[in-house]
C-alpha cells in the first residue's frame, strides 16, 4: 500500500509537470434539459498582466468569450434497460473485495490522484462504520494505464486472479472497453467513476456496469449550452479520433446545431499524435469565432501550437471538456497565462470544504478535485447494495446497485444508510456527487457540470455549475 501511495503522489507530480487536466482518453472521456442557464463569471475583471512569454495577457479586463478576466490566485475549485445474467454468477465468499482499474499512468494520469482518494476514503468510511456482511472491506488498486498499452488488461487479470467482486475504473472510456467483456464476463462489477461515452448505455455487459458519472450525452448539450451562451454561433472543433472524442463532439455538434449554430471545420487527429499544425492549421483557416478543444493530455501540445499560430485563449475564444480542464494545463505552457480565459465543462458538482478536506487528509498532494466524488460514491453504493444482497457475489451485488440510489428513504452516508437496511428500510442514496438516481442502464439520469475558466495564473477557477437531465 505504502508503495502504491508513493507511485501515485509521483504520478500526480508527474501529471503537473507534463500536463493533464478530466471523463472520458480514448479513453474517454441532451436529450436532457437544462436548468440554470449559464452566466459570465463576474471575477475582478482585471488588467491583463499575465506575462507576455507564450503570446501573454496582452488584453485588459476582458477575454475574447467576452467573460471577464479572473485574476491570478490560488486554485480555487469550489466548492436504456440491462437485465442480469444470472447464469454468470460465481458466488460469494462473505468478504467484499473491490480492485480499481485507475489512471497512474497515462494520459489520464492526473485524474488517478483525486479518484484513488476517493476510493480509499469510501472504504474507511466504510470499515469504520463496521464493513459488510461482519467484515470490513477490502482492496486491491491496479492500474488503466491508457489505450496505448496492455496495462489495463494486465492489472484486470490480475485483479481477477485475486477473487474482487468489483472493480472501480477505468476513468477512460476506452480503457473501460478494452477490459469490459473480460470482467462482466467473470461474473464482475466494473463501476467507473468517469467513463462518459454513451457507448456504455446500451453496451452488451449482463447488468453488471454502472457508472456515476453521467453519459456525454448531457456534457454535449452543456457545452453547446455554454458555447451559445457566450454569444459564438460558428465554431470549429478539434476532438481525439476515439470513442470518447467523436461521441462527445457528434452531441455537442447535435445540439450546437439545433440552437442554430454551425460547425465551420471539425477536425481529428489520431490519439497517439504528437504534432498538430496541419489540424491546427485547418481550424484556424476556417475562421471559426469560437474553437472547442476535446482532448486528454495532448492539449497542451494543441494549445502551444495555436499560441505559435496567434490563435491561444487569449486570441479567440477556446473551450474544453472534462478530459483537458485542470490545474495542471497551464503548467505545461512556458507562461501558464497563455491558458487564460479558456473555459469547459466538467461533471462535478459543487464539493463541501469538508468533503475536499477529508480528500486532502488522504492524499494532501492533490492539486485537483475530478471525479473524487464520483470515485467515493461509486464504492459506497457497492457496499450497500451488498449489504441488501447479504452477499459479496458479483451478479446478487449488481442487481441491487440501481435500487440504493432511488425510491427509497434517503440517507446521505454509509452508516446512516446501513442502519436503514439493518432495519429493513429501502434507501435512496444521495451521495457527495449528487442524487444520481441511475436508470435501468445503471448509470446517472441528472447531474451536475461545473463551468470552469482559466485564470489569468493559469488556474482553474469554478464559479457556474449548471444542471441537466436526461
Amino acid at each position: 500500500m505504502k508503495n502504491k501511495r508513493m507511485l501515485r503522489v509521483l504520478c500526480a507530480l508527474f501529471a503537473f509537470a507534463l500536463l493533464a487536466a478530466a471523463c472520458g482518453d480514448s479513453d474517454e472521456d441532451s436529450a436532457g434539459t437544462t436548468a440554470e442557464g449559464t452566466e459570465g463569471t463576474d471575477g475582478d475583471g482585471g488588467d491583463g498582466d499575465g506575462g507576455d512569454g507564450d503570446g501573454g495577457n496582452v488584453f485588459e479586463g476582458e477575454c475574447p468569450t467576452g467573460r471577464a478576466l479572473i485574476p491570478a490566485g490560488d486554485p480555487a475549485p469550489e466548492a436504456p434497460t440491462k437485465e442480469v445474467d444470472k447464469t454468470a454468477s460465481v458466488g460469494g465468499d462473505g468478504v467484499l473485495d473491490i480492485g480499481t482499474l485507475l489512471p497512474e499512468t497515462g494520459s489520464l494520469a492526473f485524474l488517478g490522484p483525486p479518484e484513488f482518494a476517493g476510493v480509499d476514503l469510501a472504504v474507511a468510511d466504510i470499515n469504520d462504520a463496521g464493513g459488510v456482511l461482519g467484515s470490513d472491506v477490502t482492496l486491491s488498486h491496479g492500474d488503466s494505464g491508457d489505450t496505448s498499452t496492455q496495462t489495463a488488461q494486465e492489472e484486470t487479470t490480475r485483479l481477477l486472479n485475486e477473487g474482487v467482486d468489483a472493480i472501480i475504473g477505468a476513468a477512460s472510456s476506452g480503457s473501460s472497453l478494452t477490459v469490459i467483456d473480460q470482467i462482466t464476463g467473470a461474473g464482475v462489477i466494473q463501476f467507473s467513476p468517469a467513463n462518459t461515452s454513451p457507448t456504455f448505455t446500451d453496451y452488451d455487459d449482463g447488468g453488471l456496469y454502472f457508472r456515476t458519472a453521467p453519459s456525454d450525452v448531457l456534457q454535449g448539450r452543456v457545452l453547446a449550452d455554454v458555447v451559445a451562451g457566450d454569444g459564438f454561433s460558428n465554431v470549429g472543433i478539434l476532438t481525439r479520433d476515439d470513442d470518447y472524442g467523436v461521441n462527445l463532439r457528434d452531441k455537442f455538434t447535435e445540439f450546437f446545431e439545433g440552437s442554430g449554430g454551425t460547425v465551420a471545420a471539425s477536425v481529428t487527429y489520431p490519439d497517439t499524435a504528437e504534432n498538430f499544425d496541419a489540424q491546427v492549421d485547418e481550424i484556424v483557416g476556417a475562421t471559426p469565432d469560437a474553437v472547442v478543444i476535446i482532448g486528454f493530455a495532448e492539449t497542451a501540445t494543441i494549445l502551444k501550437t495555436m499560441v505559435e499560430k496567434g490563435a491561444g485563449p487569449n486570441d479567440i475564444p477556446v473551450y474544453g471538456v472534462d478530459g483537458n480542464m485542470g490545474n495542471a494545463l497551464g503548467g505545461e505552457l512556458d507562461d501558464p497565462s497563455a491558458v487564460a480565459c479558456m473555459v469547459g465543462t466538467i461533471p462535478l458538482t459543487e464539493l463541501s470544504s469538508d468533503f475536499q478536506d477529508r480528500l486532502l487528509e488522504v492524499d494532501p498532494d492533490l492539486i485537483d478535485f475530478s471525479y473524487g466524488a464520483e470515485a467515493y460514491d461509486a464504492t459506497i453504493i457497492i457496499a450497500l447494495a451488498a449489504a441488501i444482497a447479504d452477499t459479496d457475489d458479483g451478479v446478487a451485488v449488481a442487481a441491487e446497485i440501481n435500487g440504493v440510489t432511488k425510491d427509497g428513504e434517503k440517507c446521505t452516508d454509509f452508516a446512516a444508510c446501513k442502519e436503514l437496511i439493518e432495519a429493513g428500510t429501502d434507501i435512496d442514496y444521495d451521495g457527495v456527487g449528487g442524487s444520481y438516481e441511475f436508470s435501468d442502464a445503471g448509470e446517472p439520469t441528472a447531474a451536475v457540470f461545473a463551468i470552469p475558466q482559466m485564470d489569468a495564473g493559469g488556474q482553474m477557477r469554478i464559479e457556474t455549475y449548471q444542471e441537466a437531465s436526461l
